[in-house]
């Protein structure tokens, strides 16, 4: 069970390390301070011509932060289907 007064925090999976350069696996970080590096990697790639997804949930792991469901209908990502 997550404790709900913890603050979110994530850690890129070693095996996905090559994906993200710049960001140390198995660290743990706030998972704001992990988000904010992710845009930066997204606009860099994108002055590139890269176009690349923010992230796959599937390469990090988290921890800490709410429990709290988010009702079935909620948009997270703006191209959410309402």
């Amino acid at each position: 069970m997550t404790d709900s007064g913890a603050p979110r925090e994530t850690r890129l999976k070693p095996e996905h390390a090559d994906e993200y350069p710049g960001i140390e696996p198995g660290v743990w970080i706030s998972a704001a301070m992990m988000a904010e590096k992710l845009v930066e990697r997204v606009h860099a790639r994108r002055r590139l011509s890269l176009y690349t997804r923010t992230f796959d949930p599937h390469h990090f792991e988290f921890r800490g932060g709410s429990t709290a469901r988010r009702p079935p209908n909620a948009r997270t990502r703006v191209t959410d289907v309402r």
